[in-house]
């Protein structure tokens, strides 16, 4: 039975270019055939979150800490708190992060298509998109 020992994994910082602030990424699990699951850790500063986009296959979040954020496209933002759920079905465009005075913690789980899929990233959130009232 194989056991992935968190000392061979290093936290990474996550990528400018789909991220807005400071967010690191700790990885759980890593597609290994035949299970297509990726799993990760992810930790935002207050203000951080994702750059718009959607999953192929969808996505779960499950909320570890602090308060945070989400929207799906067209919908009102809405507040997430330590035990929530978040299930985003596939394709549908979204964004999620950490309250503007509050870190956020929470366990996404995706899964990548047949053929390796996965991500598609789209256009930063903005700061108005970002301060619009919560839900």
């Amino acid at each position: 039975m194989p056991v992935i020992r968190a000392a061979t994994r290093a936290t990474r910082i996550a990528a400018p270019a789909q991220f807005t602030g400071a967010v690191f990424n700790d990885e759980v699990v890593a597609p290994t055939a035949p299970s297509r699951l990726r799993a990760s850790v992810v930790s935002f500063a207050p203000g951080a979150r994702t750059a718009w986009h959607a999953h192929p296959v969808g996505q779960t979040l499950y909320c570890l800490s602090g308060v945070g954020r989400v929207q799906f496209a067209g919908e009102t933002v809405q507040d997430l708190h330590p035990g929530d759920t978040v299930v985003i079905p596939p394709d549908v465009r979204h964004w999620h992060g950490a309250a503007p005075d509050r870190l956020f913690s929470h366990l996404a789980m995706s899964e990548t298509t047949a053929d390796g899929g996965s991500t598609r990233w789209f256009e930063h959130v903005s700061d108005t998109e970002y301060a619009a009232p919560v839900r």
